[in-house]
């Protein structure tokens, strides 16, 4: 579990977001290391427990709250040849079509050369450009 802190309104269990760079105002916070630092920008995570203490907060009017999170799997599309439930590998699929699939080609929360393992097989994806591809659930190994 990671130790953050996340807007009232947001700390809620199961609530999940995209890890930012926090603002400039952030880095003379005395909690900027629990905030920011813990996480890492552009990764997904999951709130798994809310704790009961809160903090003010010059960015967030209503203040923060410490939250236990964890982070997420996620869904992307990987070639058909990889799609193998814990297989380890190296992200590196690339897409420019702007099909319905796009989101899970480009998935938020990993990027090229992230290091993941297989967790699940979802379904065949019919690629406009003929690729097989299959949905997966990854989760990042660090």
């Amino acid at each position: 579990m990671i130790l953050t802190l996340l807007p009232k309104n947001l700390a809620k269990q199961g609530f999940s977001f995209v890890a930012g760079e926090g603002d400039e105002e952030c880095k003379e916070c005395r909690f900027y290391k629990t905030c920011v630092v813990n996480l890492k920008p552009g990764r997904i995570y999951t709130v798994a427990s809310v704790r009961n203490i809160e903090h003010p907060c010059k960015v967030h009017d209503s203040g923060v709250i410490i939250v236990e999170v964890t982070e997420s799997e996620i869904e992307a599309a990987i070639p058909k040849k990889y799609a193998i439930e814990g297989i380890s590998g190296v992200f590196s699929f690339l897409c420019n079509e702007k099909c319905q699939y796009h989101d899970f080609c480009i998935p938020d929360g990993i990027n090229i050369g992230d290091k993941f393992s297989v967790v699940k097989i979802k379904d065949k994806i019919e690629c406009p450009l003929g690729i097989n591809i299959v949905r997966v659930t990854l989760k990042i190994k660090n």
